[in-house]
């Protein structure tokens, strides 16, 4: 059990609550515990556990509330994404109305297309955050076509598994899905080093920002309320987002990144472009102990607990 850094507003509870991982036939997950209680969070941990191993992932999936990472892909090359850490909102809502409140009909409307209950009530409570915009839920691909044509969304979000069954052929860019509706994919991960694995090989660069989960729109927000912009003109803008980001961390050097040493800088390169301790033992002629060595002062350095979280420093400055 750990204490996690990254606390969903939504899940109420504190940042010093612990979270489980949970592990079964190779498979795994981080559940929230919503408590700061060690002998509490062990005793609803062991209930997890055991309803996982009797019931399975799916029925506990709709039981208790798991910890996801959520990427955000703006741009295919360069690698472009966001990304914030949810929790699954779990139990029954009422049912969603974008149109039930007079401030609601001035918003701009994102549809969320997720299969996902969890997933989408929290993503739909995130979109809702951000002034000037009011989610619709999409609870199936049968249910796109009409939700489309009777909300008239400025934005579709959706599962990037369900870009090629929507009719969405270009996943991986923020571009429209029909004229004057921008479509953006996102991908679930477990964790931070699953999402890293699974950015796209080949690409002529790479930058991930982490955002609040209420400001998942941030690329686009100084942006999406000028009704004349078309929507073609987004991925120039969302490009532009991101050359500001770089600005800013040149401008801005990182004085962690700056003290590391010329093989710890070598190594966190390794890292960076996927290699495991062992091709970066082979690689720079020195042992995986080294690599560990070497592994262990960056992390020092840096002020950071895992691989994904010293690349995003290295891939950022």
């Amino acid at each position: 059990m750990i204490i996690r850094r990254y606390r969903f507003p939504a899940s109420g509870g504190s940042e010093q609550d612990f979270a489980a991982y949970i592990d079964h036939a190779g498979v795994g997950f981080f559940f929230p515990l919503g408590t700061a209680n060690l002998e509490t969070a062990a005793a609803k941990a062991s209930k997890i556990y055991q309803m996982v191993v009797n019931a399975g992932w799916a029925a506990t999936f709709q039981r208790h509330s798991r910890e996801l990472i959520i990427s955000f892909e703006w741009c295919l090359n360069p690698v472009l994404w966001t990304y914030t850490t949810i929790h699954t909102l779990i139990g029954e809502t009422s049912i969603h109305d974008p149109d039930s409140s007079p401030v609601n009909r001035n918003r701009q409307r994102v549809l969320v297309a997720e299969l996902d209950a969890g997933i989408r009530r929290a993503l739909c409570w995130s979109i809702d955050q951000q002034a000037g915009f009011v989610s619709v839920p999409c609870e199936s691909v049968a249910a796109f076509s009409n939700a489309l044509a009777l909300h008239k969304p400025r934005m579709v979000l959706m599962n990037r598994n369900l870009a090629g069954r929507i009719g969405f052929k270009t996943a991986g860019t923020v571009s429209p899905i029909q004229p004057g509706i921008l479509a953006l994919t996102y991908s679930v991960h477990a964790d931070g080093d699953q999402m890293f694995i699974s950015t796209p090989g080949g690409a002529g660069g790479y930058l991930v920002k982490r955002v609040k989960p209420d400001r998942l729109l941030e690329p686009i927000l100084k942006v999406a309320n000028r009704a004349e912009l078309m929507t073609e003109d987004f991925l120039p803008r969302v490009k532009h987002y991101f050359q500001e980001l770089l600005q800013l961390h040149s401008s801005h050097d990182n004085p962690a990144l700056a003290s590391l040493s010329r093989r710890e800088n070598e190594v966190l390169d390794l890292l960076s472009k996927g290699c495991l301790d062992k091709e970066i033992a082979q690689a720079m002629g020195i042992s995986v102990w080294t690599v560990h060595g070497h592994v262990k002062k960056i992390f020092e350095r840096l002020h950071v607990r895992t691989r994904t979280e010293a690349v995003i420093q290295y891939l950022e400055k």
